[in-house]
């Protein structure tokens, strides 16, 4: 082969040959700028890792912090709660002390009105509570009754006090619970002397009926008890209609008491009548109507009034 063929020949080879070099080479300069791309992309990742990893842990710091106020609000949410309850029974127990101090004050309020009740009418304790005082009152055709036992001084000598006074209440309770109901009123008790009013009382338009019908039946009271009694009680009753003053004497302890001269009459009549019997009026006996029958006595000179006609209500 000529030199001349021999040279592009050559030529070939070495550019196969250097191109083959430069392959490798290239790829090897390829695979290591590949790698420090690489490693910088692993660097940057790492950093972006690190700061992922911080932020979660701020994170969960965070989270741990919330977790912890939360767990403290639920602490206090729990200890108020407590404190609720606590309050609550404590609140229940004042509740049912108030409700039984107000059922004392109810009981006790019951007990002064009705004690109220029994030493004042209706009307004049209705006006004490609400007005702190009662005027006096004049009642024009009240009805008036005084009732006495025969002997009872003579009584007092014999009998012990305190057996006496019990009889004396049993009997007076009787006469309260006739007298209300014909609906008068007792006004007081002097010893064994017992004074009622009819006609203070609206309600009772015919005071002077009321009274001797309930006089009536104190005397048949009377007559039972003493059938089933050892001592004897024999009353004496008068009764007089007019004109009466009512109203509540002192400040300290109420007495409701009545005053004038049909009070003053009634007594008298009490004074001149006769054991078991009702002694009353000329008065009485016009207001009392065709329905009662009365007996005439012979008049009596009687202190302070003259003359008075007297007549004995018949009751059998």
């Amino acid at each position: 082969m000529t030199y001349e063929l021999l040279l592009p020949v050559l030529l070939l080879l070495c550019g196969a040959a250097a191109a083959s070099i430069l392959g490798v080479y290239g790829y090897r300069c390829w695979r290591r700028s590949r790698r420090a791309e690489s490693v910088e992309e692993l660097t940057r990742q790492k950093f972006t890792l690190a700061e992922a990893s911080l932020k979660l842990l701020e994170q969960n710091e965070t989270l741990s912090e919330k977790k912890r106020e939360l767990e403290d609000q639920k602490l206090l949410l729990q200890t108020n709660k407590e404190m609720l309850q606590q309050q609550k029974i404590k609140l229940a127990e004042v509740n049912h002390k108030l409700f039984e101090l107000n059922e004392e004050l109810k009981k006790e309020k019951e007990k002064s009105e009705k004690l109220l009740l029994n030493i004042l009418p209706p009307h004049v304790a209705d006006s004490l509570k609400k007005q702190g005082y009662a005027e006096p009152e004049v009642f024009d055709n009240a009805a008036v009754m005084f009732t006495d036992f025969a002997g009872f001084t003579a009584m007092t000598a014999l009998v012990p006090p305190g057996e006496l006074i019990r009889e004396l209440n049993e009997l007076f309770t009787a006469f309260d619970n006739i007298i209300e109901k014909h609906h008068c009123e007792r006004v007081k008790t002097i010893g064994d002397a017992y004074l009622a009013i009819g006609g203070v009382n609206v309600s009772n338009p015919h005071p002077v009926q009321s009274m001797l019908d309930a006089a009536a039946e104190i005397i048949a009271y009377l007559h039972d008890y003493n059938h089933r009694s050892k001592r004897q009680w024999h009353a004496r009753i008068g009764i007089h209609t007019g004109s009466v003053v009512g109203g509540i004497v002192g400040i300290k302890k109420y007495i409701y008491d009545i005053f004038g001269d049909t009070v003053n009459t009634a007594a008298r009549l009490e004074q001149h009548s006769e054991e078991m019997r009702i002694n009353v009026s000329s008065a009485v006996c016009e207001a009392a109507g065709s329905n009662y029958r009365f007996h005439p006595r012979e008049e009596l000179e009687v202190k302070g009034k003259g003359k008075l006609k007297m007549f004995f209500l018949e009751t059998q």
